[in-house]
């Protein structure tokens, strides 16, 4: 600090004796010269370049570091935003991949459910079929029993009809009371 303030009384005691020759030159003869004229505002340019670089120098490194730090967080910020972004589009495009094969396998595995209960269903029909014939060829069996059944009761009727004709044709008085013997002889035996 004592550093800076005794260059800052140099300074202000350069510029304060410029200002006294500036002003002494404009009073005095009016010669004109180079050194006379341009010297002064050389060295007034000079000490003030100087006093603005000696104090300026901090802050402005420190801006322009500043904004170097500024510039390189906004392009890491910018790089891994965008190593984000390039995350998450594989991310969506490994999703949606996934999403396709699996959706190629629910259909698969739709149709072939579908494919396997096709199969149930005409097996099942098929066996409908069949035991719908078992049961019209078991009526059909049972109707032709029963119907050969009431054939032959009818044959029968008819066979002792036809006997019972014959015998009565056949049959004489004496033969009949000789049966009806026999028969109550049996009858009585038995008894």
């Amino acid at each position: 600090m004592k550093k800076s303030l005794s260059i800052l009384t140099s300074i202000m005691g350069v510029v304060i004796a410029a200002a006294a020759f500036a002003s002494e030159a404009a009073h005095g003869a009016e010669e004109y010269t180079f050194m006379a004229d341009w010297l002064p505002r050389l060295a007034n340019f000079a000490i003030i370049v100087g006093l603005l670089v000696y104090f300026l120098r901090k802050p402005v490194r420190d801006m322009f570091r500043n904004r170097s730090a500024e510039i390189a967080k906004a392009m890491q910020e910018s790089r891994e935003a965008r190593e984000r972004a390039v995350a998450a589009l594989t991310d969506m495009e490994r999703k949606m991949r996934e999403m396709e094969a699996e959706t190629r396998t629910l259909i698969a595995e739709a149709q072939a459910r579908g494919e396997k209960d096709k199969q149930a269903l005409i097996e099942e029909g098929k066996k409908i079929v069949k035991d719908i014939q078992e049961q019209i060829k078991t009526g059909a069996d049972i109707e032709v029993q029963k119907a050969k059944a009431e054939l032959a009761a009818e044959a029968a009727v008819l066979a002792v009809d036809l006997a019972e004709g014959k015998i009565k044709g056949s049959i004489t008085k004496q033969d009949h009371e000789r049966i009806v013997n026999d028969y109550i002889a049996n009858v009585g035996g038995r008894g």
